[in-house]
């Protein structure tokens, strides 16, 4: 195992230092994901070692509670129906309704309890999901939430050419600002980053944090120079925005790369071209946009 962990410790050291990132947990986790599965060890490691999205021990305890008490409740039910049948006087009909009528009332009270209890745990459930597709620093949504609703997407829409935009943002030379101010001021900046798209993009669209300081806008039942319009006007505010921090004064650029939905695209090719024109936006001297063409 300790073998295991100097792979995974210097293969993520290598892969951020090719991207120029900092040592971000996500990296981690692919890295730590990607070499576990690839020696085939899923099997002979603890679960609980594995950096996967578990569900919350709260949300497992109230399931569990609940299955219980449905559990008993069902047996509690099978026993007082068996009484009543047992007890009943059927030449006495007074006594027969009496007995129904406490049955059904002590039955409906125990099914009201039971959907009580039912409702809160839904209730609890849905909050934990949406917890899970939260990017819990920036408040976009997260790189599962992305995955989830682009297949969703794709899925209704297979076969067919779609109005789907994507455009991926980077944060133009981001590490010298954790190298010069800190993770503290740079996680300031993503949040102030983040802030500033929400405000621009049309309430149907969706910002989600890919990964470190690179985000994914998905534009859906868009048209392309609607999304040319807003895109450039996320890079020119980003560009004026002045963030100061102690006696410094921090300026932000981004670069964008955009890509439209084709025929027959996955998540990964769409992806692979936003991220392609990204790169090319990179090569152009960065603080702008590029749109791939193929």
């Amino acid at each position: 195992m300790e073998e295991l962990i100097k792979e995974i410790s210097q293969k993520t050291l290598e892969e951020l230092e090719k991207a120029g990132k900092a040592p971000y947990p996500l990296y981690y986790k692919e890295v730590f994901n990607s070499i576990v599965g690839e020696k085939k060890l899923l099997e002979s490691i603890n679960p609980k070692l594995l950096c996967l999205n578990n569900p919350n021990e709260k949300i497992l305890t109230l399931t569990k509670n609940t299955i219980e008490t449905i559990a008993s409740t069902s047996q509690e039910i099978k026993k007082e129906s068996k009484e009543v049948i047992e007890e009943v006087d059927l030449t006495d009909s007074e006594e027969v309704k009496e007995l129904v009528f406490k049955f059904s009332s002590s039955l409906i009270d125990k099914i009201n309890k039971m959907e009580e209890k039912i409702k809160t745990l839904e209730s609890e459930l849905n909050k934990a999901y949406k917890d899970l597709l939260i990017d819990p620093l920036t408040k976009a949504y997260n790189r599962k939430a992305l995955e989830n609703d682009l297949n969703k997407i794709l899925e209704q829409g297979k076969d067919k050419d779609l109005d789907l935009i994507i455009a991926m943002i980077d944060l133009d030379d981001f590490k010298n600002v954790n190298d010069t101010y800190g993770h503290l001021v740079g996680d300031f900046v993503l949040i102030k980053l983040t802030g500033i798209i929400k405000t621009i993009i049309r309430s149907t669209d969706k910002i989600y944090r890919y990964g470190g300081d690179e985000f994914v806008i998905v534009f859906n039942r868009a048209d392309l120079q609607n999304v040319k319009k807003i895109i450039e006007k996320i890079v020119q505010k980003i560009s004026k925005i002045a963030l100061k921090y102690k006696d410094n004064i921090i300026h932000m650029t981004v670069s964008v790369g955009i890509a439209k939905h084709k025929k027959g695209d996955t998540i990964e090719t769409l992806i692979k071209r936003a991220d392609e024109a990204l790169y090319k936006t990179k090569q152009d001297n960065k603080n702008g946009f590029f749109i791939s063409e193929e």
